[in-house]
């Protein structure tokens, strides 16, 4: 399994503004690095999110819930939900 770098989430999210428009920009960094380590938690040596899709959609849930970026949130963490699946 290869988990989606902070490179991987920022060259996707140009990708995604580029092609839907919309204000781009990083609002909050620590928020972005937040949720992209969510799919890789664990708690007592036993991964909080143990199947594929679960780490997907714990990505997913993070970027939107966290609102790292001024626009196109939801639509990031679409593109690197599918991304991460693939």
């Amino acid at each position: 399994m290869r988990y989606l770098t902070l490179s991987d989430i920022l060259y996707l999210y140009n990708r995604v503004m580029v092609e839907s428009g919309g204000l781009a920009g990083v609002r909050d960094m620590g928020l972005l690095e937040s949720a992209i380590t969510q799919p890789r938690l664990t708690f007592e040596g036993q991964p909080l999110y143990p199947t594929l899709a679960e780490k997907a959609a714990a990505l997913c849930y993070a970027l939107i819930q966290n609102h790292p970026f001024i626009d196109g949130n939801k639509r990031i963490a679409h593109a690197a939900m599918e991304t991460f699946l693939i």
